[in-house]
C-alpha cells in the first residue's frame, strides 16, 4: 500500500463524489492526519501534473470516513491497529506493544498534558467503569498502575493513543521503505 497509488478522478469516481466533495475531504483528512503522505503529485509526458491518492488513503476513506455504523475514533484507532498489523506481518517483526509504567495523579497530568480536573474525571470514570482497582498509594502519593494507565490511554485519552498509533505506523513504513531500496541496490 505504501507503494501503489491511484489517480485523484478515479477515486471520486470510485467514490461517486463531485470535485468540490472530493477536495473538501481531502482538506479534512490533512487537518487530520497532518504527518501522513497520503498524496502525490506527478508530472506526465505531456507536461500536466496529476494528482494521486495513494490506496491506503482510499482505505482510510472507505473504512473511516464514510462508514457511519461506529464512532469515527474507534474506526481510526481499528483502520490504524490493522495497518501496523500488516505492516509487522510484512516486515516479519513481532507485535509492538505499548510500554505503561506506574504512575502518580500528578505525573499523570503532564504525561497525558491534561488538567487536574481532567485526569481527576478520567480516573473516576475509569474506576466505575472496571470492576477491579488501578489505584494504591505509596509515600503518601496516590498511584494509577501500569494497567490504569494503558486504559486510561487506549479507553478515555484516544486522540493521543491515535496519534502514537500513527507515528508507529510511519515508522514502521519507513522501514519498509528502507527495507525495499536495500533490496532494489541489490539487484
Amino acid at each position: 500500500m505504501e507503494f501503489k497509488s491511484m489517480e485523484k478522478w478515479r477515486v471520486q469516481k470510485d467514490l461517486n463524489l463531485t470535485e468540490v466533495q472530493l477536495e473538501n475531504v481531502i482538506a479534512r483528512a490533512l487537518r487530520r492526519h497532518p504527518l501522513e503522505d497520503w498524496i502525490n503529485f506527478r508530472v506526465s509526458s505531456n507536461g500536466d501534473t496529476i494528482e494521486y491518492l495513494k490506496l491506503e488513503f482510499v482505505c482510510w476513506l472507505k473504512e473511516v470516513y464514510f462508514n457511519k455504523e461506529k464512532y469515527y475514533l474507534d474506526l481510526e484507532i481499528d483502520f490504524f491497529e490493522k495497518q501496523i498489523r500488516r505492516l509487522e506481518n510484512e516486515l516479519n517483526i513481532s507485535h509492538y506493544e505499548f510500554k505503561y509504567e506506574d504512575i502518580s495523579l500528578k505525573d499523570l497530568r503532564s504525561y497525558f498534558n491534561k488538567s487536574k480536573n481532567a485526569i481527576g474525571v478520567a480516573v473516576n470514570t475509569m474506576q466505575k467503569r472496571n470492576d477491579k482497582t488501578f489505584k494504591y498509594v505509596r509515600d503518601g502519593k496516590v498511584i494509577i498502575k501500569k494497567d490504569g494507565v494503558k486504559w486510561l490511554s487506549e479507553k478515555y485519552f484516544r486522540k493521543a493513543y491515535l496519534y502514537n498509533l500513527e507515528i508507529y505506523k510511519i515508522e514502521l513504513q519507513k522501514r519498509k521503505i528502507k527495507k525495499y531500496e536495500l533490496s532494489r541496490r541489490k539487484i
